[in-house]
């Protein structure tokens, strides 16, 4: 080896060393983009009795600068923050509809009240009783009003539920085509492409936000494994198992989602061990906050308007007539699961109101006797249920009739006060047919014993241990709270991400200072190269100059 082969080794190693430079300064903005790094080694030498002589130097490598350890905890904080964060986001939504101080169900429950204490000082007031009338109908539109943001946030849920499996999806594929991509890069040149590999990473920071996911890498490959957080296969190699949003074979109003294996089986997900990214976010908020905040709400419209209902028919009205219902609601309805063999129903009727619980209950026919049915809550009881002759069967303050023929294994699902403050309407059409006396006379027009009875609702336990504003308060600060817990949950998950992904930076990200000291120092390890093969062109020179 001379002079100039050690020369042009060097002129080499510096150029490829100054293309390294300048594809992290051009790409020192590029999302995703992984810092590479040139690695120079001896190109061996020959040993002699004068001592050892070098042949100058050689590229080793390009490194792809990455820790697996700090993008694997990258990926499981995002995780964890974004599951936060996208419940946070629905939360917060219920939260504004309650936070309203000047335009609430309590501010329009005390305006009732208001009103009606006019009533009790003059009860033959016209204006008096429409008042009371008017905040009637406020109130019952405020129920339909809060129940139909809670639909629209259940429709809006179901909808991220399903495009965020269409994400996953999407991820999974491009991940399995990635893992062949590579694959065929790696056989063809024995290297790693990095770009391949950046592409990677991303598609699974994006997929870690979706779910949670476990990642198996192979570093010699790149090829990476993919399960889900309960153990189930997403990508093995090029190959993908895929998830399927649908509707709820017991509820269509709920979509679920579905794991499809190798072998086209489907298996429904247990959403409560799906838990990390916005997927598991959706499913915590639509079945634990959206369905406490819908009964609250169902049960405090319920109770309210029962306890009006049953006090104003205890009265006269201007006419001297018995008090009428002042409040209608729409009576239970049960949903058939789309897998029954029969056309069978049930018709649900509130029997005892007071002794009504806000929760699903699923009924199964087990046949073949028409009392053969099981009743099972959400909460996993069992309840035994009276069977009247006419085969109904009673419990927790409800009848059910079954009509029809329902065959082995058709199933129901229902709750006691689903669809109440949706429903929620005024019976009355006019202010007269509020029962204020106590007295069927007609000419007794200062009694007022039954309107004070009316007014007294609002010291009344009506549920549980509540009064209604004590019962609306409970609703708004349960909300609150977790609103204040999820807040504080998401900030620290966020403050964990951002440490990992500045650490995960500080080893794969591109410093521009850094870099450009770099450009600076093989600018000059070029130059000093440049100055041996000039030197050794001059030696060459002189020599042919000899004569």
């Amino acid at each position: 080896m001379n002079l100039f082969n050690i020369a042009q080794g060097g002129l080499s190693a510096a150029q490829s060393a100054l293309n390294v430079v300048g594809n992290n300064l051009s790409n020192a903005m590029t999302t995703g983009y992984s810092r590479q790094e040139i690695i120079l080694g001896e190109a061996g030498g020959r040993t002699t009795r004068y001592g050892f002589f070098g042949y100058g130097v050689q590229t080793d490598d390009v490194k792809r600068c990455y820790d697996s350890f700090l993008n694997n905890q990258v990926r499981g904080s995002t995780s964890q923050f974004q599951a936060l964060d996208g419940r946070y986001q629905q939360l917060s939504q219920i939260d504004d509809m309650l936070g309203d101080d000047t335009n609430n169900l309590s501010v329009t429950l005390g305006n009732i009240f208001g009103a009606m204490e006019k009533v009790s000082h003059d009860p033959v007031s016209t204006a008096a009783r429409q008042e009371v009338l008017s905040q009637f109908k406020a109130i019952a539109n405020q129920y339909q009003s809060n129940s139909s943001t809670l639909n629209g946030l259940e429709k809006s849920t179901n909808k991220k539920i399903s495009q965020t499996v269409d994400d996953i999806n999407a991820c999974a594929k491009q991940l399995a085509s990635l893992n062949s991509e590579m694959a065929k890069v790696k056989a063809a040149s024995g290297n790693l492409p990095a770009d391949l590999l950046d592409q990677r990473d991303q598609v699974l920071s994006q997929l870690s936000g979706l779910t949670g996911i476990r990642v198996n890498e192979n570093s010699t490959t790149g090829r990476v494994d993919v399960t889900l957080a309960n153990g189930l296969s997403l990508v093995n190699g090029d190959g993908v198992c895929e998830l399927k949003a649908q509707p709820a074979a017991d509820n269509p109003n709920k979509t679920v989602v579905s794991y499809i294996d190798a072998a086209g089986n489907s298996m429904l997900l247990d959403e409560d061990k799906m838990s990390g990214g916005s997927l598991g976010g959706l499913f915590k908020f639509r079945n634990t906050d959206l369905t406490d905040a819908r009964n609250q709400l169902n049960q405090l419209a319920l109770q309210m308007a029962n306890q009006f209902n049953e006090v104003n028919k205890g009265g006269y009205d201007a006419n001297g007539d018995a008090g009428v219902d002042i409040f209608a609601m729409a009576d239970p309805q049960a949903i058939a699961n789309t897998a029954n063999q029969s056309d069978a129903t049930l018709d649900i009727s509130r029997t005892d109101i007071g002794a009504i619980r806000a929760e699903d209950y699923t009924m199964t026919f087990k046949g073949p006797s028409s009392s053969d049915w099981s009743v099972t809550t959400s909460d996993g009881r069992t309840i035994t249920p009276t069977v009247g002759d006419d085969g109904s069967l009673s419990f927790e303050g409800i009848t059910v009739k079954p009509q029809g023929t329902p065959q082995a294994n058709d199933s129901f699902v229902f709750n006691p006060v689903s669809g109440v403050a949706d429903s929620l309407s005024v019976a009355i059409t006019d202010g007269g047919y509020i029962a204020a006396s106590g007295s069927a006379d007609a000419s007794d027009v200062s009694n007022n014993e039954n309107i004070m009875k009316m007014i007294d609702i609002k010291n009344q336990q009506i549920i549980g241990k509540a009064t209604l504003n004590e019962a609306y308060a409970s609703l708004v600060s349960s909300v609150g709270s977790s609103m204040t817990a999820l807040n504080s949950g998401r900030t620290t998950a966020a403050s964990v991400a951002s440490q990992w992904e500045e650490q995960q930076q500080s080893v794969s990200g591109v410093d521009i200072n850094e870099e450009y000291i770099n450009l600076q120092m093989y600018t000059q390890y070029y130059q000093a190269n440049s100055q041996v093969l000039q030197t050794a062109t001059t030696l060459f020179d002189t020599i042919l100059s000899i004569k």
